[in-house]
C-alpha cells in the first residue's frame, strides 16, 4: 500500500536505517530488535531518542545516499571507508552519552579531542560523501514530461538521462486554475493512477535547477513508482499550499495545444510564474 509520507518521519526512518545497518554489521548484535536490546553497558533502549542528534546536518537526499553506499550486500556500491566513519561516529556518540549519564562529560573530552570526538565525525562523513556523485530519481507527470521543457531547464545533458515510463497510484493530476501547468493531489484511492516519466540519474546540479524552476509553490515528496510491476523509490514535485485547480490534466492536449503558451506566459528558470487570482 502506498502511503503519504511525512517529511519529518522520513528523516527519522532514514536515520534508523543507517543506524540499524551499520551497527548490526560491525557490532554483531544478535537480534533484529536491535534498538531495544543494546548491550547493557550502554544503558538505554530507545536508541533513536538518545541518538536523534546524529547526522543532524544531513538532508534527506544525503541520508538516502548514505544508506545506498553502506549496504554491505551491494558489493558494487558499498563504501567501506564511509561505513567505518559512521560506525566510529555512533560508537563515539554512545560513549559520550554514557559519560554524560555519569556526569563525566569532561572526562570524555579529555579522552577525545576535537578531531576524534563524536561531534567531529559529521564533517568527516560529509567530506567523504562529497567525493561521490550522488544521483537522484524524479518522476515527472506534468510539463517536465516534455523533452522540450526539460531541455530548456537542464540543457543538452538530458540526452544522457535514463528514462522509462512508469505510474504512480493513489494520486490524481489536475490543471492549475487559469494556468498552463498542473498540480498533483494525493487521493488515497488505489484506482487513481498517474502515468509519467521516471528519470533515475539526475545530478545534484540538475536537481537544484529543477527545484528553482518549480518555484516556491512546490516541494519534493518521496513516492514509489511502478515500472513493469517493480517498485522504485523516486520523488515528485507536489504543491505545498492549496492551489486552485480545474479539470483533470490532459498532457497530450497540453503538449499539442498549450505548450507554447506555457513557454510564452509561465515558463521561468527562476520559478514558474505564479498565477494571481
Amino acid at each position: 500500500m502506498t502511503e503519504k509520507l511525512n517529511i519529518n518521519d522520513d528523516v527519522k526512518v532514514l536515520k534508523l536505517n543507517i543506524l540499524k545497518e551499520n551497527l548490526k554489521q560491525n557490532w554483531n548484535l544478535d537480534t533484529d530488535i536491535w534498538n531495544e536490546e543494546f548491550p547493557h553497558d550502554f544503558r538505554f533502549e530507545d536508541t533513536y531518542l538518545q541518538l536523534s542528534f546524529i547526522l543532524r546536518d544531513f538532508n534527506i537526499d544525503e541520508l538516502k545516499h548514505l544508506i545506498y553506499i553502506t549496504n554491505l550486500f551491494d558489493v558494487r556500491n558499498y563504501n567501506h571507508d564511509i561505513s567505518t566513519l559512521i560506525n566510529n561516529y555512533v560508537k563515539s556518540c554512545v560513549e559520550y552519552l554514557n559519560h554524560e549519564i555519569d556526569g563525566k562529560a569532561d572526562e570524555y573530552f579529555k579522552k577525545y579531542d576535537k578531531n576524534n570526538n563524536c561531534f567531529s565525525y559529521e564533517k568527516k562523513i560529509k567530506e567523504a560523501l562529497s567525493k561521490h556523485k550522488i544521483q537522484y530519481s524524479l518522476f515527472f507527470y506534468g510539463t517536465l514530461k516534455a523533452s522540450e521543457v526539460r531541455k530548456a531547464v537542464l540543457g543538452e545533458k538530458i540526452k544522457y538521462h535514463e528514462t522509462t515510463n512508469g505510474f504512480l497510484t493513489h494520486y490524481k493530476v489536475f490543471q492549475v486554475k487559469d494556468a498552463n501547468y498542473p498540480l498533483i493531489k494525493f487521493t488515497n484511492n488505489e484506482e487513481d493512477v498517474v502515468q509519467g516519466l521516471l528519470i533515475s540519474n539526475i545530478s545534484l546540479n540538475e536537481l537544484n535547477k529543477l527545484d528553482k524552476f518549480e518555484g516556491i509553490n512546490y516541494f519534493r515528496q518521496y513516492v514509489k513508482i511502478n515500472v513493469a510491476g517493480k517498485l522504485y523509490d523516486s520523488q515528485i514535485y507536489i504543491p505545498d499550499k492549496n492551489l486552485l485547480h480545474s479539470e483533470p490534466w490532459d498532457y497530450e492536449k497540453w503538449y499539442n495545444n498549450d505548450m507554447q503558451s506555457f513557454f510564452n506566459n509561465e515558463f521561468d528558470l527562476n520559478g514558474v510564474k505564479e498565477i494571481k487570482n
